[in-house]
């Protein structure tokens, strides 16, 4: 499980690298071409909004993989270690709850989308949507290795 995970990340981060690597070039092309040439790119405002939808999505991922959320845990620090353990499950659990509903639930956006056309691009909208799903599975995958694991762990003394 730990390789299928070690290869998840560098290919979720590969991508993300790229994407905002893509995100730069773009938009650094899009001011040299409009300011120099008087040509601006008609396809990159769009094409940049799918790539950091993306990103956004990935992130995610990311985020939750090296448990880099923001989170305030004042109300924790006056309780014992095994009513901590038990909020850190229960906030897992919903958050996992949270991820896969949402990840359901947007096929609908991605179904109400169906054949509307970019402006600029030769694609449709559902592109830009499907990043909801495949975001949210990959968090739900990421929260239900950490609630795996930390149900597994040994309660603290």
């Amino acid at each position: 499980m730990n390789a299928l995970f070690a290869g998840l990340d560098r290919l979720i981060t590969g991508l993300l690298g790229l994407s905002l690597l893509a995100l730069v070039g773009i938009g650094g092309a899009q001011i040299v071409l409009r300011v120099a040439l008087s040509y601006p790119l008609p396809w990159a405002t769009e094409f940049s909004v799918v790539l950091m939808i993306w990103a956004t999505m990935l992130a995610g991922y990311v985020g939750v993989r090296r448990n880099s959320h923001l989170s305030a845990d004042f109300l924790g620090l006056s309780m014992s270690a095994g009513v901590r353990r038990g909020l850190r499950l229960f906030s897992l659990a919903l958050s996992l709850a949270f991820v896969l509903t949402y990840g359901w639930q947007s096929r609908l956006v991605i179904d109400a989308m169906e054949g509307i056309p970019f402006t600029s691009l030769p694609l449709t909208q559902p592109l830009l949507y499907w990043s909801l799903p495949v975001g949210a599975a990959l968090m739900a995958l990421a929260l239900a290795d950490q609630l795996w694991r930390e149900r597994r762990a040994a309660p603290e003394a």
